[in-house]
């Protein structure tokens, strides 16, 4: 009962800390185009997206490790976990000063011969890119932080402070240029709040695991124990960030600054919709992890089928959200003129991002089973093709082109993984899953779709208003005819919420009883 608990809250809190997040963002991203233009948004973009690299590789596959090894180990061998801790905090400060290093040798090449700056000074674009990378890198050793409290299936705990420390860097940027603040002072911002924020992940890591995360100390033992888990985990890593941004990359070669802000932003919106299927994946991840050690595998199976019901069944109106009423959004914090030219672009980076978003529950049981070799190679599959081909899209069709590419992506790796994972993971056929997901995705298009249609017949494609009342139209729509589709699982998960809230349901419920809900 205490798993169950804490899975359904986790899963909550995952999702309402990430909301508050992409609210907060929102507003902060709004002011730094208003008050210091595209540009310097072009570059508080590159430094994540150049940071994001670093820290991906730096990460070495340690946060999976760490999730997985806490949660399977943390009551019966807490002496190597305090081992496992301490070493790979040993492997994150090291790993944060060498890419400090990395930020402060190729800053100059990066800023003056990658980016294409037009109305800031190369010595400013110079100091905002290398300090705020710097605090950026922070990630790195509060990602261990952050993943011994989610090993502790404390994701309440780890929303709480991951809210605090973003928070506090975005509403005190947002405070920041209200009274007038330069793009040295929110550099400035993102140092103070970068160290605030790993003081709150480590305060936090420290009083729930009893073992202080700055105690360092070095274990080969450990090292060579996850070594081969690791080592997978951290090639997954890098070729899921070569896939997954080399879309802005490119664009941030081939196009002007002021072109990949844009494209960020949009990007931004598509992946805080992403944080659904992230937090359902996430929150689930150290209770699957307990469940395929520990219990049968009829158990955990049937914890599997209802998540990823659940997921898909949920993720689909919040990515039609971010197609329709994302336009709304960019609106509000770019204007009008923008959103006229890159509204596709949002719409093909939400289409990319929920077929990729479809896969996160399979891939959290993958990593969970010890099985990260089957998305390391569709990853490689995709890499292959999915990247030149962005390149191409690119150069011939802008920043639309570039979005089309995470499509193609999607498409790619869904049709490697899906089949492969089902048969060495569950022992069945992909078809299953594709019947299930492929038929919910194709209602979502044509429930969504059909509407947004016959507003652009009637001219009012971009109309607010319109788009709200045809959001909400393909939502009625969807969520009935969805639920005719949907499996026993589901319908049984949601018999129990409802019985949970005190809302009696009768026993000729439109849906067969279920095994008990794993949430």
């Amino acid at each position: 009962m205490t798993r169950k608990i804490s899975l359904k809250k986790n899963i909550l809190s995952n999702m309402s800390g990430q909301a508050v997040l992409m609210v907060l963002s929102l507003v902060s991203t709004r002011f730094v185009f208003k008050e210091l233009g595209a540009d310097a948004l072009g570059i508080i973009y590159f430094s994540v997206t150049v940071t994001f690299m670093l820290i991906s590789l730096s990460d070495m596959g340690l946060s999976g490790v760490i999730t997985r090894e806490v949660a399977a180990h943390r009551h019966s061998d807490r002496r190597y976990v305090s081992d496992l801790i301490g070493t790979t905090s040993v492997l994150a400060w090291t790993a944060y000063g060498i890419s400090c290093l990395l930020i402060a040798l190729f800053a100059p090449v990066l800023v003056k011969h990658w980016l294409q700056i037009e109305s800031i000074a190369y010595s400013e674009a110079m100091m905002a890119f290398v300090v705020i990378s710097a605090s950026l890198l922070l990630a790195i050793p509060r990602a261990v932080y952050g993943a011994i409290i989610v090993g502790n299936e404390r994701m309440d705990i780890w929303n709480v402070v991951n809210v605090s420390a973003v928070g506090l860097q975005q509403f005190g940027m947002i405070l920041v240029l209200g009274v007038g603040g330069t793009l040295y002072d929110v550099a400035t911002w993102y140092v103070v709040s970068g160290v605030a924020g790993i003081v709150i992940f480590g305060t936090m890591a420290a009083r729930l695991s009893g073992i202080s995360p700055l105690r360092l100390s070095y274990r080969w033992t450990v090292i060579s124990q996850n070594f081969h888990y690791g080592s997978r985990m951290l090639a997954i890593t890098m070729v899921g960030y070569i896939i997954g941004q080399a879309d802005k990359w490119i664009v941030s070669k081939l196009l002007p600054a002021s072109q990949l802000g844009y494209y960020s932003v949009a990007q931004g919106l598509v992946s805080k919709g992403g944080m659904v299927p992230g937090a359902i994946a996430q929150a689930a991840f150290p209770a699957l992890s307990a469940n395929v050690a520990n219990k049968e595998q009829s158990d955990w199976k049937t914890q599997y089928h209802k998540l990823q019901d659940f997921c898909s069944y949920v993720y689909i109106p919040v990515s039609a959200a971010v197609a329709m009423l994302g336009i709304v959004v960019m609106s509000f914090v770019l204007n009008e003129d923008v959103v006229r030219q890159t509204w596709p672009t949002l719409v093909f980076l939400a289409i990319g991002q929920l077929l990729l978003g479809l896969q996160y529950v399979p891939y959290m049981l993958s990593l969970a089973m010890k099985r990260p070799e089957i998305m390391l190679r569709a990853y490689l599959w995709t890499l292959v093709i999915a990247v030149p081909a962005a390149i191409l899209l690119t150069i011939r069709f802008g920043l639309e082109g570039a979005a089309f590419s995470t499509i193609l992506a999607g498409v790619l790796n869904m049709f490697y993984f899906i089949p492969r994972f089902s048969a060495e993971c569950l022992k069945t056929s992909g078809w299953k899953w594709f019947r299930m997901s492929g038929l919910l995705t194709a209602l979502g298009l044509l429930s969504y779709g059909l509407p947004w249609f016959a507003l652009w017949m009637m001219g009012l494609g971009l109309d607010a208003y319109g788009l709200v009342a045809a959001y909400a139209f393909g939502s009625v729509l969807f969520l009935l005819v969805g639920w005719i589709a949907t499996g026993p699982e589901l319908k049984g998960l949601v018999r129990e919420q409802l019985r949970s809230f005190g809302i009696k349901v009768s026993a000729k419920a439109p849906w067969p009883p279920s095994p008990p809900n794993p949430l």
